[in-house]
């Protein structure tokens, strides 16, 4: 799954949630952007039909990015020209084959709408300290690390303790630390100087299970603590090239465990080169691999804006028929006057066949016709597959509609609706 797919989808999960809010700003970061010289945020704004010229910012170019997210988005909310600002962060990563055990790498998204509304938690206090030293970076592709002797001493060390310096009063007070970096091993001495105990550290659970999710694993540490905990007070420490600190109070009451329950849906593959064939990434030089051109009109989805990305549909004025596709009159009653309605991603398969001769990179395509739930019918593709058995489809079968990436075209991707099974 790509950056912008996968970001949408966390996106829509938050969105049921709170359908009824008005969203006036989108931060979104990432470490792993697919454009460059062109906004995700406002991609991702547009994709959720936001009001044109809405705030849209992209955060990237660091691991820590997710956090200069939230930082940046409660300093809006405190500053009181914001109300609800929508804070997106994905990443995916792609260690080269052989390489996938010593290569901490996951895929991962989380939203966080940040309010000046009573929420499940509040931030009380929060402060970045930055430091011009880095540990490793890239420069013209090339991967830079300096002696780590030297580097971690005057940068992580360095910068940690100044910041816990600056921003830690009283260490009892916390109920939870929860510390976000590659060089955690090493802040044990560091913390304990400052007066904090070891029983106060959180453990990360959730590098084993999916990796470390870059941009975005702090966060979703964040939000795995918040649902586990009943009440109390945490402390998140985010370091790389500086440290974002946050204050968090737990406020309210988790009535879904989101990660936990999105953990349960995870299957493990065979192989990592299962997995990059499955998404369709990577250099491949199999006999059976080919790279497909497909016609893509920007003016044409563009102008179907409302039918391709907002999935609206019509329906008859005068027997109710819905259509998905535009029709000039209807087929049942022969009226020719329709309102416009926001058809569901829910629906139940009608039929389905196995195309092998459309154009594909991994033959067959699965097609699916869907009946969607309160009216309407639509013609998709059922995405993930290469493993068909894991996730078979039948007449009949109920399934969800999520955004994903269609096809490449003109070195550019395009998206449109694909099917999964529930």
């Amino acid at each position: 799954m790509q950056v912008n797919a996968l970001a949408y989808e966390a996106v829509s999960k938050l969105e049921t949630r709170n359908s009824k809010l008005e969203i006036d700003a989108v931060l979104f970061a990432t470490s792993t952007p697919v454009f460059k010289n062109r906004y995700h945020a406002s991609f991702l704004a547009d994709l959720l039909n936001l009001p044109q010229g809405i705030l849209a910012l992209d955060i990237t170019n660091s691991v820590r990015s997710g956090t200069d997210a939230l930082l940046m988005a409660n300093t809006l909310i405190d500053s009181g020209k914001y109300k609800n600002i929508l804070v997106v962060v994905a990443d995916v990563h792609f260690p080269a084959i052989g390489k996938e055990l010593s290569t901490p790498f996951g895929h991962g998204a989380c939203a966080i709408l940040v309010s000046n509304e009573m929420g499940i938690a509040e931030i009380t206090a929060a402060k970045s300290c930055s430091s011009a030293l880095a540990e490793e970076f890239s420069y013209k592709g090339n991967a830079i690390q300096y002696d780590p002797r030297f580097s971690r001493d005057a940068g992580f060390k360095t910068n940690l303790t100044a910041a816990l310096k600056n921003f830690v009063t009283n260490p009892k007070q916390y109920d939870t630390i929860i510390l976000n970096s590659l060089y955690a091993r090493m802040a044990g001495g560091i913390f304990a100087k400052a007066g904090f105990e070891e029983t106060q550290f959180s453990k990360d659970t959730l590098l084993s299970k999916i990796g470390n999710t870059g941009a975005a694993h702090a966060l979703l540490l964040l939000i795995n603590e918040i649902e586990n905990a009943k009440d109390g007070i945490i402390l998140l420490a985010d370091y790389t090239n500086g440290a974002n600190f946050f204050e968090i109070k737990i406020v309210g009451v988790i009535k879904e465990k989101v990660v936990q329950n999105e953990l349960k849906n995870f299957e493990l593959i065979n192989s990592y080169q299962d997995y990059l064939l499955l998404r369709k990434a990577g250099n491949f030089s199999s006999f059976n691999y080919e790279t497909k051109e497909m016609f893509s009109s920007e003016m044409m989805q563009e102008r179907e804006k409302d039918t391709l990305q907002y999935l609206k549909g019509l329906k008859c004025d005068s027997c109710g028929t819905i259509y998905y596709l535009k029709s000039t009159r209807c087929k049942k009653c022969k009226a020719d006057k329709f309102s416009t309605i926001q058809l569901s991603k829910y629906g139940t398969v009608y039929t389905l066949t196995s195309e092998h001769y459309f154009p594909s990179s991994f033959p067959p395509i699965h097609m699916l016709v869907i009946d969607l739930d309160g009216g309407g019918r639509v013609t998709v593709q059922q995405t993930d597959t290469m493993y068909l058995e894991k996730n078979k489809i039948e007449i009949g079968s109920k399934v969800k509609l999520v955004l994903r990436k269609m096809i490449e075209n003109d070195t550019k991707p395009n998206y449109f609706w694909k099917a999964i099974p529930l």
